[in-house]
């Protein structure tokens, strides 16, 4: 049976604006773990660094040490990494 639906799926623009870009992506990354790794507020209201981690999915089960979002960044693209200070949990 052939409906709109089908019709708009496979004749769809699945890249509508995305790219192979890594650069882009790590970069994404890098926005990702300053936005939510770290809590913002209660690193404002105690003077001192807290994070996420132990409700993250991507800590790979062991914690701060293991993030995979830090290491799937630096496997990929070590250059830009190096370049911007990425994430909020400082280097590795």
């Amino acid at each position: 049976m052939d409906t709109k639906k089908d019709r708009i799926r496979i004749t769809g623009n699945y890249t509508d604006g995305n790219s192979d870009d890594i650069h882009a992506a790590i970069d994404g990354l890098n926005h990702f773990t300053k936005n939510w790794c770290m809590n913002v507020k209660q690193t404002t209201e105690s003077n001192d660094l807290v994070f996420r981690c132990h409700e993250c999915p991507f800590s790979g089960g062991r914690g701060f040490c293991h993030c995979l979002v830090k290491s799937f960044a630096y496997y990929h693209d070590d250059e830009y990494t190096r370049s911007v200070d990425f994430g909020a949990m400082g280097a590795e």
